[in-house]
C-alpha cells in the first residue's frame, strides 16, 4: 500500500518534477528503464546489469543484495528504483538521506507489466503503451512456444546439486502454463526436488536454464530428455524474457 501511494504521488507530480538521475538496484529494473526509452536517465546500476549492452557502460554501485550506499549517495540520484531481492535495510537507509526510492515486487508476468507501466509513467509518461506492448509480445511468443510444448509435461531446473526448480507461482512456471503445457513442479515458487521426484513424475522434457555450462550427468542417468538454454534472458523478470521465450521456442521446435 505504501509503495502504491508513493507511485501515485510520483505520477500526480510528474509535471512538477522530472527525474533525470536514476539508479537501478536490479537487472530487471534496468531492463525496464531501457524498455521504456529512459536509458539516458540511468546514471548507475548493479554489476549484474548487462542487458541491454548499454547498461554495461553505466557506473556500477555493487550487487543486488549489497549495493554500496556511500557510492549511491555520492552520485546524487533524484530517484532510486529497487525490487524484491534488495534488502529492506538498504532501502530504508537511502530514504533517510531524502532520496526518493520506489520498489516493486516482481514475481509473475503481470508484475512485470505493472512495473513497466509505473516506471514508464514516472519517467516518460508512456507506461501504459509500453506495458501493452510487452503483453502483446509475450502473448505472441507464448503462442509460438505452445506449438512445440502444448500438453507436454515440463520440468524447469537451474542446477543439479541440488536440483532447483520453479513452481507455478513464478514467472517461469507461468511461461510453461501459458504455453498450455504442464509444469510438473506444481504449485509453489522456487524449490528443490529429488531425483526420485523426477523418476516419479516422468517429464516429457526437462529445460535446463543456466548462465554457465553445467554437468548434466544426473539427468543423463535419469534418462530424461533435456535441452540446455542460456539464462541470459530467462532468469530475470524483465521485458527481455521475450527474447528468452523465442530462444526456447526455437531450440525446442528444432529438436522435435
Amino acid at each position: 500500500m505504501k509503495t502504491l501511494l508513493i507511485i501515485l504521488f510520483l505520477t500526480l507530480t510528474a509535471s512538477a518534477q522530472t527525474f533525470t538521475r536514476v539508479i537501478s538496484l536490479s537487472p530487471a529494473i534496468t531492463e525496464i528503464v531501457y524498455f521504456t526509452g529512459n536509458g539516458e536517465k540511468l546514471i548507475a546500476d548493479t554489476r549484474y546489469c548487462t542487458i541491454p549492452e548499454e547498461a554495461k557502460k553505466k557506473e556500477k554501485i555493487g550487487g543486488i543484495i549489497n549495493p554500496d550506499i556511500e557510492k549511491i549517495i555520492s552520485l546524487r540520484p533524484d530517484l532510486v528504483i529497487g525490487m524484491n531481492g534488495n534488502p529492506k535495510s538498504i532501502i530504508e537507509t537511502l530514504k533517510k538521506f531524502d532520496i526518493t526510492v520506489i520498489t516493486f515486487k516482481i514475481e509473475k508476468i503481470e508484475d512485470i507489466a505493472k512495473a513497466i507501466k509505473e516506471i514508464g509513467d514516472t519517467l516518460s509518461n508512456n507506461g501504459n503503451k509500453k506495458a501493452k506492448e510487452f503483453l502483446k509480445n509475450y502473448k505472441q511468443a507464448e503462442k509460438k512456444l505452445s506449438h512445440c510444448i502444448k500438453g507436454k509435461r515440463i520440468l524447469i531446473i537451474f542446477s543439479t546439486n541440488p536440483i532447483y526448480t520453479a513452481g507455478n507461482q513464478t514467472f517461469l512456471g507461468e511461461i510453461i502454463e501459458d504455453a498450455k503445457a504442464i509444469n510438473i513442479a506444481g504449485d509453489g515458487r522456487y524449490k528443490t526436488i529429488s531425483p526420485e521426484f523426477i523418476l516419479k513424475h516422468k517429464p516429457d522434457l526437462t529445460i535446463f536454464i543456466s548462465m554457465t555450462k553445467n554437468n548434466n550427468s544426473l539427468l543423463n542417468f535419469l534418462k530424461t530428455k533435456t535441452i540446455h538454454i542460456s539464462g541470459k534472458y530467462l532468469l530475470k523478470p524483465g521485458p527481455y524474457i521475450i527474447k528468452g521465450i523465442k530462444e526456447l521456442e526455437e531450440k525446442i521446435c528444432q529438436e522435435n
